[in-house]
């Protein structure tokens, strides 16, 4: 793969995991209960990390990081999208995470998948494995607080 095609992939990567950081920062500031605020400054914190490993890519790091199963819910796979304004109750804003983590997922794996490169493959699918955690810890809340 040439080096500026790659740049271009890195670099929409960072943008999505900006975008994500900047969500769930938000996400912390409007929540009402102290169990909120860290949930969604956790995941904030989490999405920082990624921006920086893309950032200080190092592709030998890369290759040697393990990847765990991580086991799938599906109960963002029934909700319907909620639109995003500015008084959403928790419960919304749960579900609008979900869904997030849910596309951010596929993105990586349709990355994944168009790529032959195997050093972006590893890459892409560490980064979709890392969303779909997310999507995990966020399904467990919803199912314990919101689904109860």
């Amino acid at each position: 793969m040439d080096e500026k095609k790659f740049k271009e992939i890195i670099q929409f990567a960072i943008d999505k995991e900006i975008e994500a950081f900047n969500f769930y920062t938000g996400a912390s500031q409007n929540a009402k209960y102290s169990g909120g605020k860290e949930l969604f400054l956790s995941l904030a914190k989490e999405e920082e990390g990624h921006r920086k490993l893309l950032e200080n890519l190092n592709m030998d790091k890369v290759s040697q990081k393990r990847i765990e199963k991580v086991p799938d819910l599906h109960i963002s796979d029934y909700m319907v999208e909620v639109e995003m304004k500015p008084s959403l109750s928790y419960a919304d804003t749960l579900r609008i995470a979900m869904k997030r983590e849910e596309k951010s997922l596929k993105l990586y794996n349709d990355m994944k998948d168009s790529n032959t490169d195997e050093d972006l493959k590893k890459l892409f699918t560490l980064l979709a494995n890392e969303e779909n955690k997310h999507k995990l810890k966020l399904e467990k809340v919803y199912d314990d607080e919101i689904l109860k």
